[in-house]
């Protein structure tokens, strides 16, 4: 038999290999592909080469390309454990799992000790949310490789998305004392003490990630949420600032400096627009050029309408969708959703069955959702959530659906391709359009209904009638209780010598900012023994539990309670709040006017402070008025879902008609 030695497999010499293997881990890249072309005409049926230059081309991004290659090299040598793992890695990249999951099995099947191979499988598998099985096969690269740095990283992120932080800890430090230039672990590292309120080493933890890896987008961009989280808005805003200058497209950095500047005191509505139109400006990054004819039904009996969101679930913004959309449902309506953050808590399976079509679109790109939603025929699309976490906003702009929405999103977008903005008389009053850049839309009475808790908390009597003084108390995020919010609310503490303020948040889980918050009132003169700072509950029904010990709530602002009022009233607790300037300062006057309790607004700081004293005075009308507010609640639009959803279809078909009648 003669064998045809074109088939016969012939590499580079060692040297030749190692050679361009240092020019890969140096990021030479184009280099590296010159010099592989160059031996390729020497050795055409070398699958060292194919691999390598599939290595290359994966690392320019060219993932496609990539996978050819990958898929050559495996053709011309079947038993090439090393090009299995690659295309392994660039399919779980193009967000195929089961085939890159196989890859790597085969790869461990002709290499029994490819610890590399068994940390991707573990990580593929962690992202199908098999935990145990994914630290086997993690475990299983450690014992082939006890030093592996990335083993001990991504087991330290499967511990942390089982909130097992102690041990995600433990992992991501000996993954740094392995490799202390491996700045993902110090990222992550830093995510964990965030979390856990450990504040002060999130900070260094960042911070050194940067130092290792000077243009962190993600590093810089989590600096920006800690500095946000601790109310320290204008750094916030600078680290921000210092992603999009090492990536101008970075759509979450943009969304993030939108949502930070609500915070301000000297919010103004020309400079927030300056800053939406950036996000628009930078965001459209997709080349292809997309031209819609609209699959939509033209004369429907059922609109039918996507809805965006990362918040179907125990969050505020499932609060305030759940009981609309249990309505809606019953109407002539055809509910889908887009769900960029799969949640897993109570109240997320009572979403699903309110869906025809529930898509998880967290893992894909935005082409892929924009071919979708256009492929589902809407009728009508509307975000859910404006510039919150793990938004999708930018597939906005390529206008997948004819009519587009926002709704319950914190201001304007800054995407003129979104057609409406959903508010309210009072939340968005008309001297107030210019704030927007899409149309406005007023509901008539709310902007948003506020789903009841699922469970019952008995209202206790009035705190003060046993204690014999008045309770404050504020549940909010730490950052709306700015430098102006503690000088007011002082200066009430000050006017009721007796009285006492409770304040509740995430933050006060950390000593530090405890005592930095009690320092604060020390200054305005207020002793440590008037302010209680509780921190975090583990439960829902923990945190409501503690309006049992509140008589009267104080509302901050500029940025004002939304979720944190409506619980309050349902526990029995009125909210005393102020009139404000713009949108997300205008939370308290809807709530009240929409409980017909305009007393409790307050139309200045002198008044705000007019009116906590004479409320705090009327004990009789403080406890009359808690044993009735829930009610009084459940019964008025705040939270009468039946009544909200009729105003809501029909302005949803009031929208389509005229979109239809253009036509």
């Amino acid at each position: 038999m003669i064998l045809n030695n074109k088939n016969i497999e012939k590499n580079p010499t060692k040297k030749e290999i190692k050679y361009i293997l240092e020019l890969i881990n140096s990021n030479n890249f184009e280099n590296a592909k010159k010099e592989i072309r160059r031996q390729m005409k020497k050795h055409q049926n070398s699958s060292i080469l194919f691999n390598l230059i599939g290595a290359v081309l994966v690392n320019q991004n060219s993932l496609n390309e990539g996978l050819e290659n990958y898929k050559k090299s495996i053709e011309i040598n079947p038993n090439y454990a090393q090009a299995y793992n690659n295309l392994g890695v660039v399919l779980q990249k193009l967000n195929k799992k089961n085939e890159a999951i196989d890859k790597y099995r085969k790869a461990i099947n002709l290499k029994v000790d490819f610890a590399e191979a068994y940390n991707n499988l573990g990580c593929a598998i962690q992202d199908k949310k098999k935990a145990k099985e994914a630290i086997y096969y993690l475990e299983k690269a450690l014992h082939y490789k006890p030093n592996y740095a990335e083993a001990y990283n991504n087991i330290g992120r499967l511990y942390d998305s089982l909130g097992r932080k102690s041990e995600s800890i433990d992992n991501f430090k000996k993954a740094i004392n392995i490799n202390p230039q491996l700045a993902e672990a110090h990222l992550n590292l830093g995510l964990v003490f965030h979390d856990i309120s450990r504040f002060f080493e999130a900070q260094e933890s960042y911070e050194e990630s940067i130092s290792i890896k000077k243009n962190n987008e993600k590093a810089y961009n989590n600096l920006g949420n800690l500095m946000s989280d601790l109310g320290k808005i204008d750094e916030a805003e600078k680290f921000y600032n210092e992603v999009i200058k090492i990536n101008s497209k970075n759509a979450l950095a943009h969304s993030n400096i939108l949502f930070n500047y609500n915070y301000k005191i000297n919010w103004d509505h020309k400079s927030y627009l300056v800053k939406a139109s950036k996000f628009r400006l930078n965001c459209k990054s997709i080349k292809k050029n997309f031209s819609f004819k609209y699959k939509h039904e033209k004369n429907p009996t059922k609109i039918k309408i996507g809805f965006i969101s990362a918040d179907f679930g125990n969050h505020p913004g499932g609060y305030f969708t759940l009981s609309t959309l249990k309505e809606l449902k019953k109407k002539n309506f055809t509910l889908i959703a887009y769900s960029s953050f799969d949640r897993e808590d109570e109240i997320s399976y009572d979403f699903r069955s309110l869906f025809s079509k529930w898509s998880s679109i967290a893992k894909k790109k935005d082409e892929e959702i924009i071919e979708e939603i256009f492929g589902d025929g809407l009728n009508i699309l509307v975000d859910l959530q404006g510039h919150s976490a793990k938004n999708r906003l930018p597939i906005f702009i390529y206008k997948p659906a004819p009519i587009q929405i926002t709704w319950l999103s914190q201001g304007s977008l800054g995407i003129p391709e979104i057609d409406y903005f959903i508010g309210s008389p009072h939340i968005t009053p008309k001297e107030e359009e210019n704030h927007y850049i899409e149309r406005v839309l007023r509901l008539p009475e709310i902007s948003q209904c506020f789903t009841p808790p699922n469970f019952d908390i008995k209202i206790k009597n009035l705190p003060a009638i046993e204690n014999k003084f008045i309770t404050f108390g504020c549940i909010n995020k730490f950052a709306k209780i700015n430098d102006e919010v503690l000088k007011l609310w002082s200066k009430i503490i000050l006017s009721l010598p007796n009285s006492k303020i409770i304040l509740k948040c995430k933050e006060f889980d950390n000593q530090e900012i405890v005592i930095q918050t009690l320092q604060k009132f020390k200054m305005l003169n207020i002793n440590k023994d008037r302010i209680i700072l509780m921190g975090s509950t583990k439960t829902r029904k923990k945190n409501l539990e503690v309006y049992n010990k509140i008589d009267i709530a104080l509302d901050p602002f500029p940025f004002q309670g939304n979720t944190s009022t409506c619980e309050a009233v349902w526990m029995g607790v009125p909210v005393l709040t102020l009139k404000g300037n713009r949108y997300l300062f205008h939370f308290g006057e809807s709530i009240n006017s929409n409980l017909n309790m305009r007393d409790w607004i307050a139309k200045d700081k002198d008044e705000y402070i007019f009116k906590a004293v004479k409320f705090a005075s009327n004990l009789s009308f403080l406890s009359d008025l808690r044993k009735n507010l829930r009610e009084k609640a459940l019964q008025s639009p705040v939270f009468d879902a039946v009544r909200f959803s009729e105003h809501f279809s029909n302005m949803l078909w009031e929208i389509w008609l005229k979109f239809k009648n253009k036509k």
